[in-house]
C-alpha cells in the first residue's frame, strides 16, 4: 500500500541551503532574471555565477526517492513557501535523478504538481485535490519546517517532518509511509449519525464542543478550531465523566467562542471498537515540558511542539496515530465550581484530527439526557484509568511516577 500522491519541500528537504532571490544573482555581471544565474557544478551542487558563496546541493537519498515514488505509480507534488518558483524550477532544472525505468531526467520533468508560493500550505494542498481529485488521506507531505503540519490538522495529509537540516533521507521517507499506513489502517467508514449502523461502536465518553465544530464532526470529518485552550495540541478533548464536559461546554464560552456561542455536550463513540482497542494509545504525565501552549502567538513553536511531542511519545514506543490519556489539575473555581471534588485530579483523552475523521463518531445529547447522564451515579463516570489493559494504553514509567507523586494508585 502506498500513497497516491507524494509531497515534497524544496529547501532543507530536497536540497540543503536556500534559494534566496534577495541573495542570488546580485554579483558581478549578473543576468537579469535571477534564475539564469544557477549553474550546475556537479551532479549533486549547484551555485551562483555571480557569487559562487551562494550554494545549494541535492541531499543524497533523494535520487532513490524520487525513482521509489515513480515505481509504486504515485504522482509527486513540489509544494514550498519559497518566494521564487522561477529559481525552484530551474534548480530542479539541473538536477538529474532516475525516472521509473532508470534513465536519467530532470527532477522538475517528473513532478505533477508544482505549487511553489508563500502562502499556507493548506493552500497548496487544496488546489492540488481540486486538480487531482486524489483524497487528503491518499497524500504524504516531507517538510522542514514543522510549522506546515497544520496540512495535517486541518485537511488530513500525513505530515512527516523532516529534522536539524538533514534534509529527507531514505530512514526518515520510510518512517512517513509507516506513518501513513498507520493512519488507513485505523479506518472505519462513515455512515452517518445512527448508532445502528455501527455494530461494533465503542462508547469513549464525553466532550463539550462549539457548535461549528460539531457539526464538521457529524459529517465524519475532523475539527478545525484553533482558538480554545489546548494543552495537548489541537484536538478534540474528551472526559471520562458527563459533569466534566458539561464544565467545559460552559468555560469554552467564556474563553474562547463568547457568551452567545452555542455550545452542546456530546457522545463520543469510536465507530468501530475493535481498531479503537487495537491502535495506539498513551497515557502521558503531566509534564509541562510536553504540552503545548496554542496561544502563545507563535505559529512555529507551536508546530515543533507537537513534533517534539510526537517523538518523545515515539520514544516511549508508541507511534502516530494516537490517542493520549493524561490526568488534568483540578480546575477549583476559577470559571465557576469544578465537578471535582478535594482539588482531585481528573482524567482527559485526547484525540486528534487523523483519528477524529477516521475512527470517531459524534453525537449530541439533549440537556435531557445530558442531566440523565450526570445524575446517574452508577454509569456516570467511564474511569479511564481502569482501562489500561482493556484499551491497549501504554504508561511508561514517568507516568506511573506521576501518578505515585500524587498518590493515586492505579492498576
Amino acid at each position: 500500500m502506498y500513497p497516491k500522491l507524494v509531497a515534497l519541500d524544496t529547501d532543507w528537504t530536497i536540497f540543503w541551503g536556500w534559494l534566496d532571490e534577495k541573495k542570488w544573482g546580485k554579483g558581478g555581471g549578473a543576468y537579469s532574471k535571477v534564475e539564469d544565474n544557477i549553474a550546475k557544478v556537479n551532479y549533486w551542487d549547484i551555485q551562483d555565477l555571480s557569487n559562487p558563496k551562494n550554494k545549494c546541493g541535492m541531499y543524497a537519498d533523494i535520487p532513490r526517492i524520487i525513482s521509489d515514488i515513480l515505481q509504486n505509480q504515485a504522482k509527486i507534488a513540489i509544494v514550498s513557501r519559497n518566494t521564487s518558483k522561477a529559481m525552484c524550477d530551474r534548480a530542479l532544472w539541473h538536477w538529474t535523478v532516475p525516472d521509473a525505468s532508470g534513465q536519467q531526467r530532470p527532477l522538475i520533468e517528473l513532478v505533477d504538481y508544482d505549487e511553489v508560493y508563500n502562502l499556507d500550505k493548506t493552500t497548496h494542498f487544496r488546489k492540488i485535490k481540486d486538480w487531482s481529485g486524489i483524497d487528503y488521506s491518499d497524500m504524504i507531505l516531507y517538510d522542514d519546517e514543522a510549522i506546515n503540519n497544520t496540512t495535517e490538522m486541518m485537511l488530513g495529509v500525513t505530515f512527516q517532518v523532516s529534522r536539524d537540516q538533514k534534509g529527507l533521507t531514505w530512514a526518515n521517507y520510510q518512517e512517513g509511509l509507516d506513518t501513513w499506513r498507520r493512519n488507513k489502517a485505523i479506518y472505519s467508514p462513515w455512515h452517518g449519525l445512527q448508532l445502528d449502523l455501527y455494530p461494533k461502536k465503542k462508547f469513549l465518553g464525553y466532550s463539550g464542543m462549539d457548535l461549528e465544530t460539531i457539526k464538521l464532526l457529524e459529517a465524519g470529518g475532523r475539527r478545525h478550531d484553533r482558538k480554545e485552550a489546548a494543552r495537548w495540541g489541537f484536538a478534540m478533548y474528551v472526559a471520562d465523566d458527563p459533569a466534566i464536559a458539561k464544565y467545559f461546554s460552559d468555560w469554552i464560552k467564556k474563553t474562547a467562542f463568547g457568551t452567545q456561542a452555542q455550545t452542546i455536550v456530546c457522545a463520543i463513540y469510536a465507530r468501530d471498537g475493535d481498531i479503537f482497542d487495537n491502535m495506539n494509545k498513551i497515557w502521558v504525565p503531566d509534564d509541562i515540558k510536553l504540552q503545548t501552549n496554542v496561544n502563545c502567538g507563535d505559529e512555529f513553536k507551536i508546530g515543533w511542539s507537537q513534533e517534539d511531542r510526537d517523538r518523545q511519545v515515539a520514544a516511549w514506543g508508541v507511534k502516530k496515530p494516537y490517542v493520549l490519556f493524561s490526568r488534568h489539575p483540578n480546575m477549583g473555581n476559577y470559571w465557576g465550581r469544578f465537578p471535582v471534588p478535594n482539588n482531585g485530579r481528573w482524567n482527559e483523552m485526547v484525540i486528534y484530527p487523523q483519528v477524529q475523521e477516521n475512527l470517531i463518531l459524534t453525537i449530541r445529547l439533549s440537556d435531557s439526557e445530558l442531566a440523565n447522564a450526570i445524575s446517574n451515579s452508577a454509569t456516570r463516570h467511564e474511569h479511564y484509568e481502569n482501562r489500561f489493559s482493556a484499551w491497549n494504553i501504554t504508561v511508561p514509567s514517568p507516568t506511573q511516577g506521576d501518578f505515585k507523586a500524587h498518590s493515586e494508585h492505579f492498576a
